[in-house]
């Protein structure tokens, strides 16, 4: 068996991040750190518009973070590399969707959760099981009431069942679930979909919904009207997109 690794594909403007360490795709720190590096350059790839977070095999998208590396000598190390990850997922300027076969528990759901869209199979499952062993989720306990509403939270983290890709749909985590046997067909539409899209008003848009967040209405706001009239209708995209409407066509980008 070969050691766990990131790999990285790119095509058609989809970005692929891949977890290759199956059967559970645990994380460990080195692995961690090299999706931290393979995220990085997927950002960095003007090619790139949407980030895709898949895992290898069939059996876990992610069991979650190595207990091993949980020991006092390797603590401060892995939550630092891992919430680095996961907030890397969160802010980057590039809409990040993780395709979810199957479960995705501990910190496998945080990286799920932090990423902008989630496409799961119907024998997918979710779930935070730290607070059964005696800990909690750092990233769980700070996003999750904000993400999914207080008592929806507040039971994933506080009773660590697991959670069906529907429930999790119900929940707010999921956005799409489709069948197990049409899942690679599904989640690509899906991802074609969104690539679709012109990149730079994709990242305009993200950073207006990063802009907005934890701030009042009115802050939120100004910070998108800002970002429209400065950043983003001075793009040609943004231009030749109501040309294109108004001229009853599809439009063609310019830009990456």
């Amino acid at each position: 068996m070969s050691d766990p690794t990131i790999r990285t594909e790119t095509m058609g403007g989809i970005g692929r991040l891949i977890i290759d360490g199956p059967p559970m795709n645990v994380l460990t720190i080195p692995l961690i750190e090299q999706a931290i590096e393979s995220l990085a350059r997927l950002e960095a790839d003007a090619g790139v518009k949407v980030i895709a977070v898949q895992a290898a095999g069939d059996k876990a998208f992610s069991a979650g973070v190595d207990v091993a590396d949980h020991t006092p000598e390797k603590m401060d190390q892995m939550l630092s590399s891992f919430e680095a990850l996961c907030m890397g997922l969160h802010r980057s300027s590039k809409p990040t969707v993780a395709v979810v076969r199957r479960m995705a528990l501990g910190g496998g759901c945080e990286v799920v959760a932090c990423c902008d869209m989630v496409v799961a199979s119907d024998q997918a499952t979710f779930g935070q099981p730290e607070i059964r062993v005696g800990v909690f989720p750092i990233l769980g306990v700070a996003l999750f009431p904000a993400m999914f509403g207080a008592k929806a939270a507040n039971e994933m983290l506080l009773t660590g069942v697991a959670y069906s890709a529907e429930e999790a749909q119900r929940m707010g985590l999921v956005n799409r679930v489709y069948a197990d046997a049409s899942f690679d067909e599904e989640s690509e539409r899906y991802l074609t979909g969104l690539s679709r899209n012109s990149g730079v008003v994709l990242a305009r848009t993200k950073k207006a919904i990063l802009a907005g967040l934890g701030r009042d209405t009115d802050a939120a706001l100004l910070a998108a009207n800002q970002i429209y009239v400065q950043e983003l209708m001075v793009t040609e995209d943004a231009n030749e997109g109501l040309s294109a409407f108004l001229q009853k066509r599809r439009p063609v980008w310019k830009e990456a």
